[in-house]
């Protein structure tokens, strides 16, 4: 149980530093401190909060209900979904940002190499797989279903947003990017308009 709090603090910590720094890196003229993503939403305190709750009344009253496999599984989540969300960022360079851009900047691409040759939306595909990992890894089963359906649903809207946006952005040229890659998290693609 310490092995599993310990990494995952650790997961949580890189997941946050990294999220500033690559922002650092590759697009200096946005990085605030909004960019670890600490604080981004009452919705994600409340869930970290429910999550610390879960596995600390878990620890005391059913010990037993642990797995390596399953810590192994959330890992393997959470290492993933840090390399597809980072290697995302890095690929997009100057055109990720944490919030969707209604307007088009002068230096906006459409970004189709790399990662996004295939995925979509790969730092959103990274992101729902370490929420589920750091579940996983502390074996929480209601924060696993909660984390899923949340992240879930909180990606349907956002991708649903962000495609018309790009489809605005990219007349023709996002409809042909689109036919040629997915999404990447289950059953999401039903939502978008194509």
């Amino acid at each position: 149980m310490a092995l599993q709090w310990t990494v995952y603090i650790v997961m949580i910590c890189s997941f946050h530093m990294g999220e500033f720094f690559t922002t650092a890196l590759c697009n200096p003229t946005v990085v605030s401190s909004d960019s670890f993503m600490v604080n981004h939403s009452k919705a994600y305190t409340t869930a970290a909060l429910i999550s610390w709750t879960e596995f600390f009344v878990r620890l005391y009253f059913f010990p037993q209900i642990n797995s390596v496999r399953i810590f192994g599984i959330g890992l393997f989540f959470v290492l993933g979904g840090q390399i597809c969300r980072t290697w995302a960022m890095i690929t997009c360079g100057e055109s990720f940002n944490h919030y969707i851009q209604r307007d088009k900047k002068d230096n906006h691409i459409l970004v189709t190499h790399g990662i996004y040759g295939f995925l979509r939306h790969p730092s959103y595909v990274g992101f729902f797989y370490w929420a589920v990992g750091t579940q996983l890894i502390l074996c929480n089963p209601l924060s696993v279903a909660l984390y899923t359906l949340a992240s879930w649903t909180f990606f349907r809207h956002r991708i649903v947003y962000e495609e018309a946006t790009l489809r605005a952005h990219f007349p023709g040229a996002y409809e042909s990017y689109a036919e040629k890659t997915f999404i990447g998290i289950p059953l999401i693609n039903a939502f978008v308009l194509q």
